[in-house]
């Protein structure tokens, strides 16, 4: 066996299982197995399928480790469950998003890649963001998938380094549906937030200040982070933002927020950081920055990258916190800083 050429077809043909995991995720599998185990007569009638097609499939989904069969009848396995809705771990909403809209996009890749154009604008035409606010299908999707990814992000380390009573004022920069701010506010009981957001977004993040009982603690406002900022606040957070964007939209959302901070002031930024090296293992993180670029012209950035960003308004970084996936970089404005190499302060187990 040619051990290289059959990783050259493994890799080639990813597509095949990406397909099979989000159209099961879109049928229903996951979900109604959830609860209870069944035949595969069973399934087919409750999902309206071919029973022959359906158990063709299902033989994949056991291979895939995401069912399993006793006795003639299938139930969900611990990996299965994380991909039904009911679950606590669910990821049905990042699945749903990959299948809807990005696995589509990235068969302009080649396009893309040719015209120096990211695939989703070659696709429709508009940038990711501009379609999102226009198409409330698109838009459910994606804030599904980005609240998802938000209440995933434990923030608590930033409760462990600064006096919570001195934080009076915390604003959420492209907010969203508020998931952020509200743990942000949970953590800093005397603090007031405002959620700057697109004005479509309004009513998910009102709903949300009111499931948390914050109408008296939070509001939103409707605004743009590439024009100057009205309000003035303790802490400043970018969460998942600036990777959406390439590096002179980057620019001018720190221009606005270092031009509205105070040398009191910080800002804490949520991404990942791109690595120096490449490696094998750093392959995730290449991806990644690529499928950023595919779905809205973004992209990863290093930690220098960031730095050097940041140093054009004055603004340092003086710890970075080390989450699971992610890292904060906590940001203070100071002129006096124009040497990237400076040291800080890293928080978090290594």
């Amino acid at each position: 066996m040619d051990v290289e050429k059959m990783k050259i077809i493994h890799m080639i043909q990813g597509y095949s299982q990406s397909y099979v995991v989000y159209s099961s995720v879109e049928l229903g599998i996951f979900n109604t197995l959830f609860t209870e185990s069944m035949t595969n007569q069973q399934l087919a009638k409750r999902l309206k399928l071919s029973d022959p097609l359906l158990e063709r499939l299902m033989k994949v989904l056991r291979a895939m480790d995401f069912v399993n069969k006793e006795k003639d009848r299938y139930y969900l396995t611990s990996l299965g469950k994380k991909l039904s809705r009911y679950s606590e771990q669910s990821m049905e909403s990042m699945i749903l998003f990959n299948g809807r809209i990005c696995m589509k996009a990235w068969g302009f890749f080649l396009e893309g890649i040719k015209s120096n154009k990211s695939p989703i604008e070659l696709m429709e035409d508009e940038a990711f963001f501009e379609i999102n606010a226009g198409s409330d299908h698109r838009l459910s999707t994606f804030n599904q998938m980005m609240r998802h990814s938000s209440t995933q992000l434990d923030l608590a380390i930033l409760f462990q380094t600064r006096n919570r009573a001195e934080v009076k004022q915390i604003i959420d920069i492209g907010g969203g549906a508020g998931d952020v701010i509200v743990q942000l506010l949970e953590g800093f009981p005397l603090a007031k937030g405002i959620i700057l957001d697109k004005g479509y977004i309004k009513e998910e993040a009102e709903q949300t200040i009111h499931r948390h009982g914050l109408e008296e603690r939070c509001q939103f406002v409707e605004g743009d982070f590439f024009l100057p900022l009205e309000h003035q606040s303790d802490i400043y957070i970018l969460s998942r933002i600036l990777h959406d964007w390439d590096d002179y939209k980057v620019s001018l959302i720190l221009k606005n927020i270092a031009e509205a901070m105070t040398d009191t002031n910080v800002l804490f930024i949520v991404e990942k950081l791109l690595p120096e090296r490449v490696t094998k293992q750093t392959l995730p993180a290449f991806l990644g920055d690529m499928h950023i670029w595919a779905m809205c012209n973004g992209k990863e950035r290093t930690e220098k990258q960031y730095e050097e960003l940041l140093r054009q308004h004055d603004l340092y970084i003086v710890r970075k916190h080390l989450l699971d996936e992610d890292v904060i970089l906590e940001v203070r404005k100071d002129g006096q800083h124009t040497d990237s190499r400076y040291s800080y302060e890293i928080c978090g187990a290594l």
